[in-house]
């Protein structure tokens, strides 16, 4: 009882150190929900049904994206996709990924010393390509 009783006395008398504590929380808060929905738009994105990944194979997939997107990137591995699954899931996914988005690129990155070759895949809204 004594410890609650000494926080509520430390909220009195330092409003201002509680305050900047919520503010911290409620970022650190939102910036993991960001970051959950970040992941979550993927693996939704790159299970769908013409390429169908497990989960192990879609931790191997990265995806860029920004707050405010206008495009969105996947890097996915060679080995996993041929290449007419990956320009037949291009099209599948590109309008669940949100409204005006369509397939502006698909490119292979070719095989370096000590990386797979691996496919990139350029989603953009219709007002960002013009």
């Amino acid at each position: 009882m004594d410890t609650l009783m000494m926080i509520l006395n430390y909220m009195r008398e330092h409003p201002t150190a509680v305050l900047i504590l919520t503010t911290v929380l409620i970022l650190a808060a939102i910036a993991v929900l960001a970051a959950f929905i970040h992941d979550s738009k993927k693996v939704d994105a790159v299970s769908a049904k013409p390429l169908s990944f497990t989960a192990e194979q879609a931790r191997q997939v990265t995806m860029q994206r920004r707050s405010n997107p206008t495009r969105f990137v996947f890097i996915i591995p060679a080995k996993l996709v041929k290449d007419d699954s990956i320009n037949e899931w291009a099209n599948v996914i590109a309008p669940r990924l949100g409204t005006g988005f369509q397939v502006c690129e698909v490119t292979i990155i070719p095989q370096k010393m000590w990386f797979p070759a691996r496919y990139k895949v350029t989603f953009a809204k219709l007002e960002a390509l013009r």
